[in-house]
């Protein structure tokens, strides 16, 4: 019997810059700063006593600078941590609505505040569509509601298809000048066995034949009392100003969005489109993720929500928490790609349900074909300095740094052949309803996360709000 081996995917790498052995651009400037200071305040006349002061603070500076925390140099984590805190002494941390004097000025908290969600009526009578439209960037975002077909009961042959087909899909948006980022956004709520029986019962035909209904109930009543509610959808964003018709008002700028949106093909991908996003799904979205109690809302009572009601009436953005209405959520995001190959069911612990609700948002940034060289070629001769640098300095090479060399020669020459590139990223957001369970929500998302082939995540950090917006469509990426 013919079996198909199952391969392996890898060779992804953190984009660096030229510098000084393992540091970059920013860092290696800090550095031989901090090392030339003290020496010229004495070489312009002071006197050398004043080492005895400057030389410990470039030592402090050059240790901030070197040393690593959570994946990212000392000196930004200490930065960001004086920055935040800064933002708290001025309550730019804490957001009330009932205290705007506008709402429809500020509408939704943070990053999401010059957001506006537009109801577009498509000229093919598929129904209205919502777009978010951000004031401040010009650039609209359309979303694609999913139904993923998954991958435990198909057979390896057809998922590595979709993974092949879903590769074909991203490298198909560098051709399309006003894509300027894609997400896609699985939502995993837990429900109890309840939700399954009740769905199934208002669906039974009591004319149907005997067997079936009993096949129906055995079914029904074998299934695991604890299930879990799976949202998906997929985002564009959408830069209309990129393109040749160059539109003057929203309406034609949401004309060139609906045209971007269309020609999204995500067959043999293992996804199948459920429908465009209405205005109403998109309310929902929003307004469950700050709310979750809402997200299962009467449709009626959706629709009957302006903009700025989808978001909370209170939140604080803590250090690595963020409160609203209620309820607790922590976000992560992702440290370090696995450093060797996985299979492709590497996110599988990260998306299967578990006890407490949790948001995995996977963003692109398809570059185009001339950009996708320039930056091939930025990194080869970051990997050459670097070499040449060893050489001079007689250092031997890590095998870490081979590696990274081999994997950086190998994207350049898949370019070559007129392979795509893309900058991505993974976002995590889990929510509690009490703030006693946000330890054991914080090691289940861990816990997963290590077994998901070495992904390494760490907390957002001072932006917590940032990173929740993030995993909603609104078109909110850091990749931009």
């Amino acid at each position: 019997m013919a079996t198909t081996e199952q391969p392996l995917y890898g060779g992804w790498r953190r984009s660096r810059t030229m510098g000084i052995a393992s540091l970059n651009t920013s860092q290696t400037i800090i550095v031989v700063g901090a090392m030339l200071i003290p020496i010229m305040v004495v070489a312009f006349g002071a006197s050398p006593s004043t080492l005895l002061v400057t030389a410990p603070i470039a030592l402090v500076v050059i240790v901030l600078a070197v040393w690593q925390r959570h994946g990212m140099p000392l000196m930004s984590y200490v930065v960001g941590r004086i920055r935040w805190q800064l933002a708290h002494l001025r309550g730019e941390t804490s957001y009330r609505s009932v205290f705007l004097p506008s709402p429809e000025a500020l509408d939704l908290p943070g990053m999401a505040a010059p957001t506006r969600l537009i109801r577009a009526e498509a000229a093919d009578g598929r129904g209205p569509v919502g777009l978010v439209w951000n004031q401040r960037t010009g650039d609209m975002t359309a979303t694609l509601l999913l139904s993923p077909s998954g991958s435990l009961l198909a057979s390896t042959s057809t998922v590595l298809s979709n993974v092949s087909s879903w590769g074909d899909a991203l490298a198909r948006l560098a051709d399309e000048d006003s894509v300027m980022a894609a997400s896609v956004t699985l939502q995993i709520t837990p429900s109890s066995g309840a939700a399954l029986s009740d769905h199934v019962a208002e669906r039974v035909d009591t004319a149907a034949p005997r067997l079936a209904k009993d096949v129906v109930g055995e079914l029904v009543g074998r299934a695991p009392r604890a299930s879990a509610q799976l949202a998906a959808w997929m985002s564009l964003v959408i830069a209309p100003s990129r393109t040749a018709e160059k539109p003057d008002n929203p309406a034609e700028a949401a004309a060139v969005t609906l045209g971007a949106l269309d020609s999204m093909d995500l067959t043999g991908a293992g996804a199948d489109i459920l429908r465009r996003a209405t205005d109403s799904d998109i309310k929902r979205l929003v307004r469950g993720a700050y709310n979750p109690a809402d997200m299962d809302a009467p449709t009626a009572h959706i629709e009957d929500l302006v903009w700025h009601e989808t978001g909370p009436v209170s939140a604080e953005d803590d250090w690595t928490v963020y409160r609203h209405d209620g309820a607790f959520s922590t976000s992560y995001v992702l440290r370090e790609a696995p450093r060797r190959s996985v299979p492709y069911d590497v996110l599988l612990k990260l998306l299967a349900a578990g006890t407490y609700a949790r948001r995995v948002t996977l963003a692109y940034r398809v570059l185009s074909t001339e950009e996708a060289a320039a930056v091939v070629e930025r990194e080869v001769n970051a990997n050459d300095a670097r070499a040449e640098y060893r050489a001079r300095t007689r250092r031997s090479t890590t095998r870490r740094e081979r590696v990274d060399a081999e994997h950086a020669d190998r994207t350049a020459m898949e370019e070559a052949v007129g392979a795509g590139m893309v900058q991505w990223s993974i976002y995590v957001t889990t929510t509690v309803d009490r703030a006693e369970d946000l330890p054991a929500a914080r090691r289940e998302v861990e816990k997963a996360a290590k077994t998901s082939g070495s992904l390494r995540f760490r907390p957002a950090f001072g932006a917590q709000a940032a990173a929740l917006v993030v995993g909603l469509p609104l078109g909110i990426t850091p990749l931009l």
